[in-house]
């Protein structure tokens, strides 16, 4: 399971927007900032927030641990980048097939690169959801010996 802490922005039915928080980095410098930190923030983006899932009743302001199962985010990346890619290339494996040339190969290509993306958007993606408050303990029990 990976997860990460988030802060929730905004309470929607059946789950939240949330914001992933920033670590404070690596520790190596003891805290004074190192040459690879000051250059990051440099490139920075305004942080974006997503949905997830949630029973839990939460507020805006609460800092949660949201995660979600290591495979699913392989299966979106395929989904995202795999589908798009093989449509691409069997539309330009197909079109040069029946019409020699690389302008049919091309258009192949764009066709199958255009239906792949409609394919890989399509569908619901499985959204992370919330685990725990940041501040909760997870509980392990430990059997009787």
């Amino acid at each position: 399971m990976l997860e990460q802490t988030a802060e929730v922005v905004a309470v929607v039915p059946g789950g939240a927007r949330v914001q992933a928080v920033e670590s404070s980095g690596c520790g190596a410098c003891g805290g004074r900032g190192c040459s690879t930190r000051r250059i990051a923030e440099l490139f920075r983006r305004a942080p974006q927030g997503f949905l997830v899932d949630s029973a839990l009743p939460l507020a805006p302001g609460d800092r949660v641990v949201v995660g979600i199962e290591e495979g699913r985010v392989l299966v979106g990346a395929l989904r995202a980048y795999g589908v798009p890619l093989l449509a691409m290339l069997g539309g330009a494996l197909l079109m040069g097939a029946f019409v020699p040339g690389d302008g049919p190969a091309v258009a192949g290509l764009l066709a199958g690169g255009a239906i792949g993306w409609i394919v890989g958007r399509g569908g619901r993606a499985e959204r992370p959801r919330v685990l725990r408050r940041e501040d909760d303990i997870p509980i392990q029990l430990k059997p009787y010996v």
